[in-house]
């Protein structure tokens, strides 16, 4: 016969109880029931584990062994099965999130910087819905974008932490030579292609650039990303907007900055009053995690060691 949990449970009652008739009424079993098992038991570890005396029952020195080795496999039984109720029963940390680069280490910086809560991460599109659901108690916190001049609005009792500013890079036509650096106005007289996900703010962001320049505003689509990626392969002249650091199922093909950097995006984490604290510690896992991956995938190599003061440079 092979020891079993429910046999080191038998032999740690016996112990605490002193007796076979108290063990037994605790673990509900009858005591011929019991003393039967325990037989079987001394059968199978080859001696006595108990001596029985008038006033009970006492471990011999083989049952103190054995009971020695029993508690700790125990304990170690009990620490797991609390530590299994405290993963299950332990509040998600509710997260949505726009699909650009730096939310792409968002999951990874939640758990690292709120290790106690599960991270559930879903996409979110619209900015208005998304706090109106932050607002509403379905997600803890937010991860999005805005633009200069067309700042997010933050409502009372929403704390907003800002994450960086990163820059839009661009893909441009091939008749358009560059060394990773290209004018405005050689842009806007092509159709311009953006993610759908960055909604009429990113396109009213363009609009302004481009009116605070003295430039007419370029004719502006949002294809598909699939879409939008085999229309560069082909060579079709657009200009298209990429993000800073390439990622799996981006845009192909060679990046340039436009002159000064005048397109950006501030990348911005909302939360409750009350989850500010955490939301930082967030921020700051997800800055860390995002400098490190610049180093090496962004689309302009070496660009954030030439400029400071970038979400991805190494001075912020």
């Amino acid at each position: 016969m092979e020891l079993e949990v429910r046999h080191l449970r038998m032999l740690d009652a016996i112990s605490a109880d002193g007796s076979l008739t108290r063990a037994a009424s605790r673990l509900g079993a009858s005591q011929p029931a019991l003393t039967a098992q325990l037989r079987r038991i001394e059968d199978a570890v080859g001696g006595a584990l108990f001596d029985r005396t008038p006033q009970g029952v006492a471990p011999t020195p083989l049952g103190e062994a054995v009971l020695e080795r029993a508690r700790t496999i125990l304990a170690d039984l009990d620490d797991l099965a609390r530590a299994m109720r405290a993963l299950r029963d332990r509040p998600q940390l509710r997260i949505g999130a726009l699909p650009t680069g730096p939310a792409a280490f968002l999951g990874e910086a939640a758990s690292r910087a709120a290790p106690e809560r599960p991270v559930d991460l879903v996409v979110v599109e619209n900015r208005a819905e998304a706090v109106a659901a932050l607002v509403g108690g379905e997600l803890d916190l937010i991860m999005h974008v805005d633009f200069p001049g067309r700042e997010c609005f933050v409502p009372e009792g929403v704390e907003l932490i800002e994450v960086g500013v990163e820059p839009v890079f661009v893909t441009v036509p091939p008749e358009i030579e560059h060394n990773g650096v290209v004018e405005l106005a050689e842009l806007v007289e092509f159709v311009w292609l953006m993610d759908r996900y960055d909604g009429d703010e990113c396109a009213g962001h363009i609009r302004d650039v481009c009116t605070a320049a003295g430039l007419r505003t370029p004719l502006i689509r949002t294809p598909a990303l699939l879409s939008a990626a085999q229309t560069v392969r082909r060579g079709d002249p657009v200009v298209t907007l990429v993000q800073a650091l390439t990622g799996r199922g981006g845009v192909p093909g060679p990046a340039a900055e436009v002159r000064g950097a005048p397109l950006r995006m501030r990348h911005v984490l909302l939360a409750p009053s009350p989850c500010r604290a955490q939301a930082e510690r967030v921020a700051a896992e997800l800055v860390r995690r995002y400098r490190r991956a610049a180093r090496t995938r962004s689309r302009l190599p070496g660009w954030f060691d030439r400029h400071d003061g970038w979400l991805g440079s190494a001075s912020g």
